[in-house]
C-alpha cells in the first residue's frame, strides 16, 4: 500500500514537472534567456529568434522590454564586446567590425562609438603586427585589406 502512494505521488511530481517545463519552453522570456546565455546578443537577433519560435510582435516586445529592463540586453553593450572581441581575438579590422555589426541590425551611431571606444583602448599596431607577421609588404596590405583594416595601416 506504502509503495502505490509513493508511485502515485512520483508520478504526480514527474507530470507536474514536465507541464511546467512545457510552460517555461513557451515562455518569450527563457527562451530569450537560453538564446542570450551562452553569448551577448543584439536586440535583433533575439527578436528575430522569438519570431522563429511563432509569437506574435506584441508579445515579442514585451519579451524585449523586460530583457532591457533587467540588463540582459544592451545594443551598445554588445557593440562593444563585439567590437572588442573581433578586433583582439579575431583580428578583425574596423571596417570588419563594422559591416558584421550593421548585418546584426545595430543603429550606426552605437557602431561608431562602440569602434572608437575599442580603437582608443587597444593598441591596434601591435594586432596588426601578430596578423602579418612574416609577410612581404604586397602580402601584408593584401591581408589587411581582407580582415577588414583598409588602407590606411
Amino acid at each position: 500500500m506504502e509503495k502505490m502512494k509513493n508511485y502515485k505521488n512520483k508520478q504526480q511530481s514527474e507530470r507536474s514537472s514536465e507541464i511546467q517545463s512545457r510552460q517555461q519552453k513557451k515562455d518569450p522570456f527563457n527562451i530569450a534567456l537560453r538564446f542570450i546565455k551562452f553569448r551577448a546578443r543584439s536586440e535583433w537577433e533575439v527578436a528575430n529568434k522569438l519570431r522563429q519560435y511563432g509569437f506574435s510582435e506584441e508579445v515579442i516586445l514585451e519579451a524585449l522590454k523586460k530583457l532591457k529592463e533587467r540588463g540582459f540586453i544592451d545594443d551598445e553593450k554588445f557593440a562593444y564586446l563585439y567590437a572588442y572581441d573581433s578586433l583582439v581575438v579575431r583580428y578583425k579590422g574596423p571596417y570588419r567590425i563594422r559591416y558584421e555589426l550593421k548585418q546584426l541590425h545595430v543603429d550606426e551611431y552605437i557602431i561608431e562609438d562602440a569602434i572608437n571606444k575599442v580603437l582608443n583602448e587597444v593598441n591596434v599596431d601591435e594586432i596588426i603586427e601578430k596578423l602579418t607577421q612574416g609577410l612581404d609588404e604586397h602580402k601584408k596590405r593584401e591581408k589587411l585589406y581582407r580582415q577588414g583594416f583598409g588602407g590606411e595601416w
